[in-house]
């Protein structure tokens, strides 16, 4: 940690530990990663506003209780981003629409609120798809975020500011939200590690659009031991959440270490059979590490009657409905390809969203009564690996890799699996419904059995 850019890329879990013992100071840790933002952001475009003033103040804040011997947990003192659809009080917060570019909101969002109360230090809002509704962060009025891998292509979305802003060291950690795949197709694409918690595990107070069927908010950082230490914050009662879960946050990190021996998985096979050759084959490899871990490993396949398009008409009738109200009916601000996102939305009958209903509850029975006998499943993240930026297709079905456990609600972890053709793709791990401490577990297990997670992007040098 002699290097002030390697102060800069340092895990949570590290940098937690050397403010514990003095080593280092949350302001210096800052001034590090402030330093690679004025570096790197004006070619990346991972963040739509810095706060550097207010992260300053934060770090003063921590370091002052790191003195009084009253640090308030791992999170204190660590510098955090915040995706752009996330409230922060009296911050601009665009949504990722132009008609928001001076909305200042009167209150933090519930998530950022906890986070605050870690003792976290917020750089910043991290550029998104506009309005979160589609997965290259190739925004019309913000400008694209670039892949760090490959500046030609997309890092995901539509949290794919925190996605870059992370891979690059340009936070910690940071919020992403995820719809359809959100905080997962991103980690997959930029080489970090994002989770999706279970369905009201993290309170969505204070987050918008909101598309309440399908809305998660999860950590994404470089591992999967980061990943539960910031959940272990973010995680908590949200009165105002009507889906918020009565479980216990409990304490996910402390969980990491117990062995995996024993457990057993199920790949998914219809998503490993979709998947380009080259993730194939990377995915068969990360099987049989988790396999040599000593776990018992078999297949499912989606039952034939399942109807994830239709569940899917819940999300894009929901998701035009919010928006609707946001926008007075108005869409005139907002791009083609996403009014397009929204029309599907708006045609749909009543009999199309009550059908989705029942759809969704159906793939969340069946996910779950496939982890009756398994503890986790396994698949590709995603089928394919970043892309170059181009236009979004608007009325493209979402990728079942990532949406169908949207339908389901369990949690899920993505975390590198390896390369191809030089761009990072991603393992995803899901669990059964309120045990996102197991599914953190085995990404925590796979890490330490493999480096993909350390390796660094080429923009960095």
């Amino acid at each position: 940690m002699s290097d002030g850019q390697d102060v800069g890329y340092i895990g949570i879990g590290e940098a937690a530990a050397a403010l514990e013992n003095g080593e280092l100071s949350s302001m210096d840790l800052t001034e590090a990663v402030l330093a690679r933002i004025e570096r790197l952001n004006p070619t990346l475009n991972a963040y739509t506003l810095v706060m550097a003033d207010s992260a300053r103040a934060d770090a003063r804040a921590a370091d002052s209780r790191a003195a009084a011997g009253r640090r308030l947990g791992p999170l204190d003192g660590i510098p955090i981003a915040i995706k752009d659809v996330i409230d922060t009080a009296g911050v601009v917060t665009t949504y990722g629409s132009i008609k928001y570019r001076d909305h200042r909101p009167g209150a933090d969002a519930h998530v950022v609120q906890q986070l605050r109360k870690a003792g976290a230090v917020i750089l910043g809002k991290t550029n998104t798809h506009e309005l979160a509704r589609g997965i290259t962060t190739d925004n019309p009025h913000f400008g694209p975020t670039r892949n760090p891998w490959d500046l030609t292509r997309h890092p995901g979305g539509s949290s794919g500011g925190s996605g870059a802003a992370v891979a690059t060291g340009m936070a910690l950690g940071a919020l992403g939200t995820d719809t359809g795949g959100s905080v997962r197709i991103p980690a997959h694409m930029t080489g970090i590690s994002g989770l999706k918690p279970t369905h009201g595990l993290v309170g969505r107070t204070g987050v918008r659009p909101l598309v309440r069927n399908f809305d998660h908010i999860g950590p994404m950082t470089r591992s999967a031991v980061d990943c539960a230490l910031m959940l272990d914050a973010m995680a908590g009662p949200n009165p105002n959440d009507p889906d918020a879960v009565s479980q216990p946050a409990g304490s996910f990190a402390a969980a990491l270490d117990e062995p995996i021996g024993g457990y057993r998985a199920g790949i998914v096979q219809d998503f490993a059979d979709d998947a380009e050759p080259r993730i194939r084959e990377l995915f068969a490899d990360a099987v049989q590490v988790i396999r040599d871990l000593s776990v018992a490993i078999d297949s499912w396949s989606l039952p034939s009657d399942l109807d994830p398009t239709a569940a899917q008409v819940v999300s894009r009738s929901e998701g035009y409905v919010s928006i609707h109200a946001m926008f007075d009916g108005d869409f005139s601000s907002i791009d083609e390809s996403i009014h397009q996102r929204l029309n599907v939305g708006a045609d749909a009958s009543a009999f199309d969203y009550l059908r989705g209903l029942q759809a969704r509850a159906d793939i969340e029975a069946e996910v779950s009564n496939a982890l009756e006998s398994r503890d986790f499943l396994l698949s590709p993240a995603y089928p394919y690996p970043a892309e170059p930026i181009k236009r979004f297709d608007a009325r493209a079905n979402d990728t079942l890799h990532a949406s169908l456990f949207n339908s389901a609600h369990h949690p899920a972890l993505v975390v590198p699996m390896g390369f191809a053709d030089g761009l990072p793709v991603g393992l995803q791990i899901v669990g059964r419904l309120h045990d996102d401490a197991t599914v953190l577990q085995i990404g925590h297990a796979f890490q330490q059995a493999t480096a993909h997670h350390e390796q660094r992007p080429g923009v960095l040098d």
